[in-house]
């Protein structure tokens, strides 16, 4: 008798937990750190391009004299964009935002350059200039902080941000740097939690 006891009370509390694990909300594996106010920016190519697209973005800063921490980081995107064309996603679902930090410099023409030595492709890759005003409120908006320290280098942060559709701040990756590369793999399974 006591078994058969025993054995119900088992049952019960088995069934009871795994109902428990199913049902129960799951965490969200990618916490909101923050809203991006939407903006518009002149692409390079010669739109506008505007980030209430419904698109998610994995945006950078960058400026094309960057001796080191830009032109690895753009390299490192270059692998990105192939492995979202492999997943299908690159350009319909997900693009790769570069803004520029120094306008002043980084002519429409210049940044042409600069992608091309990329092998970018615009349906995905956006690359943004604006004015000196717009481009400090939109790096203010990111809390990309930069500053031009002699001739035409910049100091700058080194942080990437994953946005999703909703211009909602998802998460937050370092550029990359002479000893260590971006986040690739962590950046795209990020992205397909985001496309779920």
């Amino acid at each position: 008798m006591k078994l058969q006891v025993l054995l119900i009370f088992l049952t019960i509390s088995i069934v009871g937990f795994l109902s428990v694990y199913w049902f129960w909300p799951k965490a969200e594996k990618l916490p909101v750190l923050d809203t991006i106010e939407t903006f518009q920016m002149e692409d390079v190519y010669n739109e506008v391009y505007t980030t209430s697209n419904e698109k998610i973005k994995i945006v950078s800063f960058f400026y094309t004299n960057c001796p080191d921490v830009c032109p690895l980081t753009m390299m490192d995107f270059q692998d990105l964009q192939e492995n979202l064309k492999k997943e299908g996603l690159f350009g319909t679902s997900v693009e790769l935002v570069s803004i520029t930090l120094d306008p002043e410099y980084d002519t429409k023409q210049v940044i042409r350059e600069y992608a091309q030595a990329f092998e970018t492709d615009p349906v995905g890759w956006k690359w943004l200039r604006g004015p000196t005003d717009q481009t400090k409120r939109i790096a203010d908006e990111f809390q990309m902080q930069y500053k031009k320290i002699e001739g035409d280098l910049l100091t700058h942060s080194v942080t990437l941000y994953l946005i999703d559709k909703d211009n909602q701040l998802r998460a937050l990756y370092d550029m990359a740097s002479p000893k260590k590369s971006v986040e690739k793999e962590k950046i795209l399974t990020d992205i397909m939690l985001l496309t779920q």
